[in-house]
């Protein structure tokens, strides 16, 4: 698992890790373990890394969909778009609003 790649990897995985995490107690112990990483922070991917290293279980669900980067201002600001526009109290009113701005 890496945090964070700011390119694919050249060998791995083209999954993420996003969402919720149920941890079980081993974790936190691995976790007190755990090395600082990228920016200098523990991260929980480097601790189920090491989960699954140790033979641990780790389940996890694939999801459809798409995934938005909402750590960055560009993939929040496309991820309010699409849920604004297929909300479906405000969808139509959004995109005539959007169409309209696009248009000045």
């Amino acid at each position: 698992m890496i945090e964070k790649p700011e390119v694919p990897p050249e060998e791995g995985s083209d999954l993420s890790a996003v969402g919720l995490y149920v941890l079980s107690a081993n974790a936190w112990s691995i976790l007190e373990k755990t090395p600082a990483g990228a920016w200098g922070r523990i991260q929980l991917t480097d601790a189920i890394a090491e989960l699954i290293e140790q033979n641990h279980q780790v389940d996890a669900v694939q999801m459809a969909g798409r995934i938005f980067n909402c750590g960055r201002k560009l993939g929040y600001m496309q991820a309010f778009v699409a849920y604004g526009l297929r909300n479906p109290e405000f969808g139509d009113a959004f995109k005539a609003s959007i169409k309209e701005l696009l248009n000045k």
